[in-house]
């Protein structure tokens, strides 16, 4: 029987290989025919068809990868020009579209990398620019300022039966940023910054029982180095490593009572020690981009550990419209385990982009963007709801980006007991910031 099996499948093989031959050359005519028409949606959804047959060949590559380029499908145009790569690396027309579908879907790294692997006649030819030592500088300014500062400072903070009461009120903030992007090699990049930031602040005191009520301008200058490494592990994966290191001082008033000339307010000095390591992995898909990454170190001297989800999804296969979600789980020991979601959406008007946010949760010893932001302040931040405008301008050689950011803080009284011991209570106001941003592409 099993004799009769064999033979009967001898026989059916000239049939398949006849059947899947025809098949394949019906697929090549009518995609060539697509494609000498420039009809790229119907290429588009006939190459796709042909793929999920299991037909797959470097000619659909080919034609599929144009007709995702012209569709601004640039995502799924990098899918296919890869797959047509490994059959012919050296392409020059194939390489042209895969650099400009990499550019195009905000993968600048990646674009990097094989632009150094070109050879440089080509480069020259389709001038592109092999990125030098410094890839970009980046320029950036926050304001930031609580306009129910005054209303609050005017406020009487005394409890009844309290030995005094103390807090000590956000003002205004001032934050300056200089950031240089390097390129390495082929694959590996490089990103660090200098920051300062100057955070004014009022603080209140007050007690019934010892006559004290005054109030006094204090300041923190605080100054930050952030460096972090890219490298792109292949096949859509990167790494990134990063350090931050946070130094400065808060300087604060504190009452002492003098018998004969009353209380006076002699400036002490908090020095600020902080650090952070970050390691995080992400992997781009064809629609999606999801990241993980975790951060350990000390904020205002207590050991942190953050875990961080995130995942972006392209639903247009390009910029043009993009969501953001993000998850946070953030240990200290001081508090239980604190969970903190963002959620950021952007689209693109004409030449411009927008970027709308909004971030939940408690905020405290925390940090964000790998380190680059740290929140070491004492105020809790309850959420956070933000706008940025992003330009391009002189093609591409100049980025310029505004956000707005309003963020609902909770500050703490503390109410004293005797001299030793006291309760808190909270009190909410609400920070508003504008950060402009200027990126030099070189």
């Amino acid at each position: 029987m099993y004799r009769i099996l064999i033979l009967a499948a001898l026989l059916l093989l000239p049939a398949l290989r006849l059947s899947s031959q025809a098949r394949w050359q019906k697929v090549d005519s009518v995609t060539w025919q697509l494609y000498s028409g420039q009809k790229w949606d119907s290429l588009h959804k006939e190459a796709e068809k042909a793929l999920k047959n299991q037909i797959d060949f470097y000619f659909l590559r080919v034609r599929a990868g144009v007709a995702a380029w012209e569709l601004k499908k640039y995502r799924t145009a990098i899918r296919h020009f890869q797959e047509a790569r490994k059959t012919s690396p050296g392409d020059e027309f194939v390489n042209s579209y895969y650099y400009s579908s990499l550019l195009l879907a905000g993968r600048d790294d990646e674009a990097n990398a094989l632009a150094d692997q070109l050879p440089t006649d080509f480069t020259d030819q389709q001038q592109i620019k092999r990125k030098g030592f410094v890839n970009s500088i980046t320029m950036e300014t926050l304001r930031s300022s609580n306009r129910q500062h005054p209303a609050l400072t005017k406020e009487n903070i005394d409890s009844e039966g309290s030995f005094s009461t103390y807090r000590s009120v956000l003002d205004r903030m001032w934050y300056k940023n200089l950031g240089l992007d390097h390129h390495i090699s082929p694959g590996f990049d490089l990103y660090h910054s200098f920051s300062h930031i100057r955070i004014d602040r009022t603080q209140q005191f007050q007690s019934v029982a010892n006559q004290l009520d005054a109030s006094k301008e204090t300041y923190t200058s605080q100054f930050q180095y952030f460096i972090q490494g890219r490298m792109i592990a292949g096949k859509g994966w990167q790494t990134t490593l990063a350090y931050s290191n946070v130094w400065g001082d808060s300087f604060y008033h504190y009452p002492e009572n003098q018998s004969t000339s009353g209380y006076i307010f002699p400036r002490q000095t908090y020095a600020i020690r902080d650090h952070l390591v970050n390691f995080g992995i992400s992997k781009e898909l064809t629609f999606l981009r999801p990241r993980v990454s975790f951060a350990t170190g000390k904020i205002n001297g207590l050991r942190q550990y953050q875990m961080n989800g995130q995942i972006i999804v392209y639903p247009l296969g390009n910029l043009n419209l993009y969501f953001l979600s993000e998850g946070s789980m953030h240990a200290d020991g001081s508090e239980p385990l604190k969970t903190v979601y963002t959620q950021k959406a952007g689209i693109r008007t004409g030449p411009v982009w927008w970027t709308g946010e909004a971030t939940f949760g408690k905020i405290r010893n925390f940090s964000m963007d790998d380190g680059l932001v740290i929140y070491n302040m004492p105020e809790t931040i309850d959420g956070m709801y933000g706008l940025t405008l992003w330009i391009p301008l002189f093609k591409y050689k100049l980025n310029l980006a505004a956000r707005y950011l309003m963020s609902e803080k909770t500050g703490m009284t503390f109410v004293y007991t005797d001299a030793v011991r006291y309760s808190t209570r909270s009190y909410g106001y609400t920070d508003q910031s504008i950060l402009i941003s200027l990126k030099w592409n070189l």
